[in-house]
């Protein structure tokens, strides 16, 4: 009995001695960050249509990846996994959000304002001016009219 004991004793040692410890055969360590920038990277691309989001995932992701490259070693792959995805969701979301606001200003201007007036029409029922002032309580012709000016 006592040689089967001193067996296993020598067994765990071993076990534990390797990077994975805890008793576990394991080759590698786990990176922690690598996959923090993989699943920050899938999140970022999955939240495109929230306009905003992906910017601070995928910039949180790209942060993580590179978190993940210590003393010199090689990227993961899921650090670079993570990394693509997130250079992907930060380049569409840049790209999303500048169109959306070029667009908003754009339907502001004076020659696009029939336009917008005959989509809120058929859309709500009402033009759009009388939508922002059903929705704010105030009456914005002065505001729009400033606008106006500033775009002659």
């Amino acid at each position: 009995m006592d040689n089967t004991g001193n067996a296993n004793q020598q067994e765990n040692r071993q076990y534990n001695n390797r990077p994975g410890g805890y008793g576990y055969p394991c080759g590698e360590m786990r990176n922690g960050f690598a996959t923090a920038s993989l699943v920050l990277g899938i999140c970022a691309l999955l939240s495109m249509c929230t306009v905003f989001l992906p910017l601070p995932l995928g910039a949180l992701s790209i942060l993580f990846a590179i978190l993940s490259k210590r003393q010199h070693r090689k990227l993961a792959p899921n650090a670079i996994a993570g990394l693509i995805t997130s250079i992907i969701s930060v380049v569409m979301g840049l790209a999303i959000t500048i169109y959306s606001l070029v667009s908003a200003f754009s339907l502001l201007k004076p020659e696009n304002r029939g336009y917008l007036n005959s989509v809120f029409e058929q859309t709500y029922g009402m033009d759009f001016d009388e939508y922002m002032e059903n929705l704010y309580g105030e009456d914005f012709d002065d505001y729009f009219k400033q606008l106006e000016d500033m775009y002659r």
